[in-house]
């Protein structure tokens, strides 16, 4: 499948500043839970992603495309979902929204190291090198901006090794489904780890969290169907832009140093006690700067 470069560029941006908003949702709807409940939360959020989307994914062969493809969507459903998110919202328990967007942000560096090793059309140049130079500098300065030798900036800093794990996952998964460029459509993919990740989620909940109290607030269910919209929406967009011929994982997802930006923008926004300061302005900035080093200047 062929799509011309303005239009990746567009759909991947829309998708980048729908993933923007999840981070102030997140720690709305842990704002109104009486006992912040992680796992459960994620696990409602997906399922009732995964619900949204059916009908666009159900086909007469879906099964038959299940099977068929069982190995990419087992990568998805565990990697993506079930453990990735799992350690994410573990780390919004401890990290403050704007903090995550801009490490979740630095996402795509994990991936360019990833994808050198993996894939053979996808190597490392020096403006990828330059990148992501810039943006380790970025995530060393919130780093110190966390107050590491506090009790509270240990968590954080926790927290922060967390997120960087689940974009560890995240670019995994991520490879995976490049190397699938063609027989699974992104909206059935995202469906089946919605779904089966949701459910994996919401039955660690169960066991660690216990019994799932659906007796919440109105602003908690207006988190949640957001969330569950911007899965939806999000995941659908970028599976299929990850199988379009021509596109590399790596560049696709240098479009995710947006989510810093936009996110961070978004959480001091909405959040009440969350503000930006100077440290958080400069760490911002080193990690969007790789992103335009690697746009404008990498090799086509």
């Amino acid at each position: 499948m062929k799509l011309q470069k303005k239009y990746v560029a567009g759909l991947a941006i829309v998708a980048c500043l729908l993933w923007s908003t999840a981070f102030a949702g997140v720690k709305i709807g842990f704002e109104y839970m009486p006992k912040p409940k992680p796992f459960t939360f994620a696990g409602l959020r997906f399922i009732l992603a995964g619900l949204i989307l059916i009908p666009f994914a159900w086909k007469r062969d879906s099964f038959s495309q299940l099977i068929l493809h069982r190995k990419v969507i087992t990568y998805v459903v565990l990697l993506n979902t079930a453990i990735g998110y799992a350690l994410y919202y573990i780390a919004m328990s401890y990290v403050g929204g704007a903090t995550a967007a801009i490490i979740i942000g630095s996402g795509p560096l994990i991936t360019a190291v990833m994808t050198h090793f993996t894939m053979v059309d996808d190597k490392m140049d020096r403006y990828k090198g330059l990148s992501i130079f810039l943006g380790l500098i970025g995530i060393i300065v919130i780093m110190v901006n966390s107050k590491p030798l506090t009790p509270v900036g240990q968590k954080e800093i926790f927290g922060i090794f967390l997120l960087l794990a689940n974009s560890i996952l995240t670019s995994f998964a991520n490879i995976k489904v490049a190397q699938v460029k063609k027989g699974i459509s992104g909206v059935f993919l995202t469906t089946n780890q919605m779904l089966w990740g949701g459910l994996i989620l919401l039955g660690m909940g169960r066991i660690f969290e216990g019994k799932i109290q659906l007796n919440q607030p109105v602003n908690f269910y207006i988190a949640l169907v957001w969330l569950a919209l911007v899965s939806a929406v999000a995941f659908s967009i970028w599976f299929f832009l990850i199988q379009v011929d021509g596109v590399k994982v790596s560049e696709l997802n240098m479009f995710k140093f947006f989510i810093p930006v936009s996110g961070a923008i978004i959480s001091w926004s909405i959040l009440p006690n969350e503000s930006p300061n100077l440290i958080s302005f400069i760490g911002m900035g080193c990690v969007f700067g790789a992103l335009i080093v690697n746009h404008r200047f990498s090799k086509k």
